[in-house]
């Protein structure tokens, strides 16, 4: 808890380990994927290659290095909520130190006071993202990343869980990973990035199958943009900027995501399914729902004559969007669309995270009965009971004990 108040965090990333791909992926797709390695010849952290291509544009397209040495300056904002950021900070020395292990994941919870955390990738926001991917190599990828991520929520399995990773290049190999990780390992929803995957916009029939298997199984289809993704088509607009990319894809592409399944009908013919726009910030969804509605008499009889609700109706049955606690907007933002529609996210261990502050900014960003649907709010986004939080109680307690 966080200052006696339930805290989901809705987005906490691991960092996988350099070699997970010598040991999970099937040993006949791995002469297809080259790991960096170091000088004593073992794989290290960095640009994965697949089938002959990067996992990332970065290495290749950014111009500006981040300084490397811990001795030089850092720039300090100005801004009264933004001076936690981790790059060039220390706070992630007790996780460095453990190799980013899961017993450092539970000591970050500890810090920041998370009941439970949904785990997302960070190598893995890129891995498969691209179009043309060879669909049993892609569900080969997913399937190694599941399975390891499946063996690290096992160090305290009531306070980790994880969504899977999708083959999307194939939505029936897609359905059946679903189904396997749900039933099998635990899993709580689904990653998926909101790009168009071989122009498949998120509309089309084509991902009925899978909306239909996320409602069945009753868990959470989670968005989560990144960036420098070989398919996005951010990198042909703003090219070797990624200060640009940045600010755009993660707006931009949740919009196109969140307009498509609005207005595409995709809630109103999956009426239980529950959608995460996650680590982008949600100052951007109460402008969108009315740009939709002020369009909504002109073009819905021609256009989306299957449309029953208004579009906020659909935003508030089926949808929450995450904050990272610190953004101005909040409380506003939670007027529009109600704070219990919003969830929050630490983003550790990534370097522009606020951890260890980001409840602490929540709870000085606005008042209390506003922070506290929000902390919660990822409980309802993935379907947590008091059940799990009385388990994810009981193994914190044994933690501390221990």
């Amino acid at each position: 808890m966080k200052e006696g108040l339930r805290f989901v965090d809705s987005d906490m990333h691991i960092m996988e380990p350099p070699d997970l791909f010598e040991r999970y992926l099937d040993p006949k797709f791995r002469s297809r994927v080259r790991l960096p390695v170091g000088a004593d010849g073992t794989p290290k952290r960095g640009t994965i290659v697949i089938d002959g291509l990067p996992t990332t544009r970065d290495a290749e397209l950014q111009q500006y290095r981040k300084r490397a040495s811990a001795g030089q300056p850092t720039a300090h904002s100005t801004q009264p909520l933004s001076g936690s950021r981790l790059q060039n900070s220390n706070r992630l020395d007790f996780a460095i130190q453990r190799n980013y292990d899961p017993e450092a994941q539970v000591m970050g919870m500890a810090m920041e006071g998370v009941d439970i955390a949904v785990l997302y990738p960070t190598t893995g926001l890129s891995l498969i993202a691209r179009d043309n991917l060879d669909p049993e190599l892609s569900l080969a990828l997913c399937q190694a990343y599941n399975n390891w991520i499946h063996e690290f929520c096992r160090y305290s399995p009531e306070r980790l869980k994880f969504v899977a990773m999708l083959p999307v290049h194939d939505v029936h190999l897609a359905c059946r990973e679903l189904v396997r990780c749900v039933r099998e390992l635990g899993a709580v929803g689904s990653f998926i990035r909101p790009n168009l995957v071989n122009g498949h916009f998120w509309h089309s029939n084509y991902w009925d199958p899978l909306y239909t298997i996320h409602e069945e199984l009753d868990v959470t289809w989670g968005f989560h943009e990144g960036v420098s993704a070989l398919y996005s088509h951010m990198i042909e607009l703003y090219g070797e900027n990624r200060f640009y990319r940045h600010v755009a894809s993660h707006w931009i592409e949740m919009q196109q995501a969140m307009i498509a399944m609005i207005i595409g009908g995709v809630f109103e013919f999956h009426p239980r399914l529950r959608v995460g726009f996650l680590e982008a910030q949600n100052s951007w969804v109460p402008g969108l729902l009315s740009r939709i509605e002020w369009d909504y008499p002109q073009y819905r009889d021609s256009h989306a004559p299957y449309l029953t609700l208004m579009p906020r109706e659909y935003f508030r049955r089926n949808c929450w969007a995450a904050v990272e606690g610190s953004e101005p907007e909040i409380e506003a933002t939670a007027g529009l669309i109600g704070a219990d529609r919003m969830c929050i996210s630490t983003d550790y261990p990534h370097f522009d995270s606020n951890f260890p502050h980001v409840a602490e900014n929540l709870l000085k960003n606005v008042p209390r009965e506003i922070a506290a649907p929000i902390l919660l709010g990822g409980a309802r986004l993935y379907g947590f009971t008091e059940e799990h939080f009385a388990k994810a109680d009981a193994a914190a307690g044994a933690q501390r004990a221990g």
